[in-house]
């Protein structure tokens, strides 16, 4: 076997055999590197193969040889700014590694970012932790001995939510709304109150700018307004992801506090993905984090039961964040790695 045998085709989304070994490909990729984590979703993989956020430009492909799917690439690139930038995932068949498929999927990646015009190359592995599971470190080594420098770390914390007392979820939500005078909750699913839009799109940009990051991450202010956020409504629904979300206002002020928001994928039973949370910078000291994190667990459970782990990341530094996380009950599991290469 060489490189010369690989192909690299666009995936097309009305090619049964070709999307079949995609999805096949990243659910053995996921059984083998992160063991006991929950494989991709078949039906959420095939829609999104129809569907992005008009804020992006997407590109799908697929490594074959011998007619089976090995391995395959996406890019997401923004196209409202950062579009310095291509975000990829590289994913290689675990039978199918050590055999230059890799190699050969990130060499036409580069390329394809020079016809682009884009310079910087941002990708992600995993890491394990001390006295956690042992997760596959492939990737990791594999983008460092091409060039591919760590420029962010995350810890990834899960949450069994099996394991929560609500009594002292209780205890800690009062003491919470104790320090909030003048601040009240809003919550929604999916949708966003149309006097609370503008101010979500002002904490979206912030979370390109507020929260720690890697000095050498070369991630710039985001754009957004109250169109950008109400397309990002849409795709997820018509994706079939359902979004709980809670959001804190000041009275006085009317404007919009912070939010926090947890995100669950079509055909997943178990897990949830607590995505974004943030509180405006001139609101903090109250308590907020705390307030709009265990308000929106309480949600998602009055809504979905079933569920049984909800994960998180946040930087290692965010020392405020990481404080309300093991207080609500998220313990470390990994280390996730940004890394990036500079192509000019």
């Amino acid at each position: 076997m060489s490189i010369s045998d690989i192909e690299i085709l666009p995936i097309d989304p009305l090619d049964r055999d070709l999307v079949n070994g995609w999805i096949g490909t990243q659910r053995a990729v996921a059984a083998h590197d992160l063991p006991g984590e929950p494989l991709p979703s078949p039906s959420f993989q095939r829609l999104r193969l129809l569907l992005w956020s008009a804020a992006v430009d997407v590109e799908r492909y697929v490594a074959r040889r011998e007619g089976a799917v090995i391995g395959a690439l996406q890019y997401s690139m923004p196209n409202r700014d950062n579009q310095h930038l291509i975000e990829l995932e590289l994913e290689v068949h675990p039978e199918h590694r050590r055999g230059g498929v890799g190699t050969a999927l990130l060499e036409f990646t580069e390329r394809r970012a020079a016809e682009l015009g884009r310079d910087t190359i941002l990708a992600f592995a995993t890491e394990s932790l001390e006295g956690g599971p042992r997760f596959d470190h492939s990737g990791r080594e594999f983008a460092k001995a091409r060039g591919y420098a760590v420029v962010d770390q995350e810890i990834h914390r899960r949450n069994d939510l099996t394991l929560v007392g609500d009594d002292e979820l209780g205890r800690l939500y009062a003491e919470a709304w104790e320090n909030a005078a003048g601040y009240e909750l809003v919550q929604w699913v999916n949708e966003c109150p149309d006097e609370l839009v503008d101010g979500m799109a002002m904490l979206n940009e912030r979370m390109y700018t507020d929260p720690p990051m890697g000095e050498d991450l070369d991630i710039r202010p985001a754009v957004y307004d109250a169109a950008r956020i109400r397309n990002t409504e849409w795709t997820a629904i018509e994706r079939g992801q359902t979004q709980f979300n809670s959001a804190i206002v000041h009275v006085e002020s009317g404007e919009l506090a912070g939010m926090s928001n947890i995100c669950l994928l079509p055909g997943e039973e178990l897990h949830a993905w607590q995505q974004d949370t943030i509180v405006e910078e001139k609101h903090r000291g109250h308590r907020l984090g705390m307030i709009l994190k265990i308000a929106n667990q309480r949600l998602l459970r009055r809504y979905r039961p079933q569920i049984r782990y909800v994960h998180t990341w946040n930087a290692e530094v965010n020392d405020h964040m990481i404080a309300i996380n093991e207080a609500m009950g998220y313990r470390p599991l990994c280390r996730d790695l940004d890394v990036q290469k500079k192509l000019s």
